[in-house]
């Protein structure tokens, strides 16, 4: 069975998608636009079932619309309150990070040099996987629930900590570089293998 060309929208109408770029949001188009012109299949699915309808809108109705005055009053306003709420969640973010960076570095993990062969960092880091996993709990106790991203940066913080940790206490593992290229200055910890 051959695949449909996907619907497009007819010639003189924009699409909810359309407004969109153009800087509406759905109070815009509910406030100045109100009851759509016309519709057109969706042509996407979501497993099975199809998704509604595009909501058309007449292009003629739509620069009417973006001539008044209270419009344009209207769509300074949402873009302002867009860029707040995206500041606000570059803030959010970044201070979760912070925290969570600081509940990282309380941890110095204690570690011995066991008799490895010269090379094998995987043996090297292996005794050590369980502390990993606690440390990612108690960083989680801490902070509160970890999402998915924030659990694989606090793992990644995690080794990185280990790795400098069997860095000093084994000559030949490598010393791990920080993201810009900076080594790193934390220390081990060998007052034997728990805390």
């Amino acid at each position: 069975m051959p695949k449909r060309p996907p619907p497009v929208t007819p010639e003189g109408f924009l699409a909810t998608q359309d407004l969109r770029e153009r800087g509406w949001t759905t109070r815009l188009i509910r406030e100045f636009l109100g009851e759509h012109d016309a519709e057109r299949p969706n042509g996407l699915k979501m497993g099975r079932r199809r998704l509604p309808p595009v909501k058309l809108y007449r292009e003629e109705r739509v620069s009417d619309a973006e001539r008044e005055e209270a419009f344009l009053v209207a769509q300074g306003r949402a873009m302002e309150a867009r860029e707040r709420a995206e500041r606000a969640g570059r803030t959010r973010r970044a201070n979760r990070e912070r925290a969570l960076s600081a509940l990282v570095e309380e941890w110095v993990p204690s570690v011995q040099a066991l008799p490895v062969r010269r090379g094998a960092v995987r043996l090297a880091r292996a005794p050590y996987a369980r502390d990993v996993v606690r440390e990612v709990a108690r960083v989680g106790a801490s902070a509160g629930r970890l999402s998915a991203p924030e659990e694989r940066f606090v793992r990644r913080a995690l080794a990185f900590r280990l790795d400098a940790a069997l860095a000093s206490a084994y000559a030949w593992f490598p010393v791990p570089k920080q993201p810009d290229g900076d080594r790193v200055t934390v220390r081990a910890r060998d007052d034997g293998w728990e805390d």
